[in-house]
């Protein structure tokens, strides 16, 4: 791993359809492939590697889907929203007691084990919810990876507490969700404005950070991504990475569709940033970052 590597993941969170999520899902199982294999493809053709954050149901229904993106590159990873419909509970992940938590991660590693042939190693939680206990109890049960924070995000009602968390990559913490710790798990933030990283005075609220969906990314992005691979480089932080996340409610097929255009101007801002600070773009899954983190 060369200090001028820039490791660049793409990142899909695959709900399963509107009906069976009440955070929202694509509107037909239809749509939700077309999103998948788009964004894949979108990507493939710029040489980018793509993790797919899978409901276990997704996989479930979706699985011959998967395993073909799979064979073209994609990491299948394991997505977790407690509200669907199998499993019914009025709670987001880290709301949930530790033994609650390990009983829903195992099965939702097991579900898509068999579904796909082989258990999921990433991880991210819906709404990005976690407690202190979540980091060790993705170590017990085998996951390795995954983007599990959003640095400067305070929601409480999600259990989504973010503010001040490590914003780049790290090895997890057993105890506090926040730090890096001695865990063999890496986390790997989704990509944040630093400036919202240390929250709002008062309130809830998010930092702005990288989400194909959000309005007018195209003119905000390349700022915040200099800025965020700037301080890495001051901070001579022993791995660069930038981290893009979206859902499978988009026709990223498309190249009308508003977040493909948001696709293709954060590429590009991706390349003009590494450009300027002498850094060799590395596509990766999330899985392909730890392997180098590792080596």
């Amino acid at each position: 791993m060369g200090d001028d590597s820039l490791f660049v993941s793409w990142t899909m969170d695959c709900e399963p359809i509107n009906e069976e999520v009440p955070s929202g899902g694509p509107a037909d199982w239809a749509l939700s492939e077309r999103a998948m294999r788009g964004y894949v493809s979108a990507l493939a053709q710029r040489g980018h590697r793509v993790t797919l954050f899978l409901i276990p149901r997704t996989g479930e229904v979706q699985a011959e889907i998967v395993a073909e993106l799979s064979d073209q590159g994609a990491e299948a990873g394991m997505h977790m929203h407690p509200q669907t419909i199998d499993y019914a509970v009025d709670a987001h992940l880290g709301e949930l007691p530790a033994q609650r938590q390990r009983e829903l991660l195992h099965s939702g590693r097991d579900r898509l084990a068999a579904a796909l042939g082989e258990p999921p190693r990433a991880f991210r939680p819906g709404c990005f919810s976690a407690s202190d206990a979540t980091f060790g109890i993705l170590a017990e049960l085998g996951f390795t990876h995954g983007s599990v924070s959003l640095p400067g995000r305070h929601l409480p009602d999600l259990a989504a507490r973010w503010v001040g968390a490590e914003p780049f990559a790290h090895w997890a913490s057993a105890d506090d969700r926040l730090v890096a710790g001695d865990l063999p798990f890496l986390e790997l933030p989704t990509t944040v404005e630093l400036g919202g990283v240390a929250g709002r005075q008062g309130g809830t609220g998010d930092a702005r950070h990288l989400r194909l969906e959000r309005p007018e990314i195209e003119r905000w992005a390349p700022d915040l991504i200099r800025r965020h691979l700037g301080r890495q480089i001051e901070q001579d932080w022993w791995l660069k990475s930038i981290v893009v996340m979206t859902h499978n409610t988009r026709e990223y097929g498309d190249p009308d569709e508003p977040a493909r255009r948001g696709l293709e101007a954060v590429a590009d801002a991706i390349d003009e940033a590494a450009r300027e600070f002498g850094l060799t773009v590395v596509p990766a899954t999330l899985a392909e970052i730890r392997a180098a983190a590792v080596s």
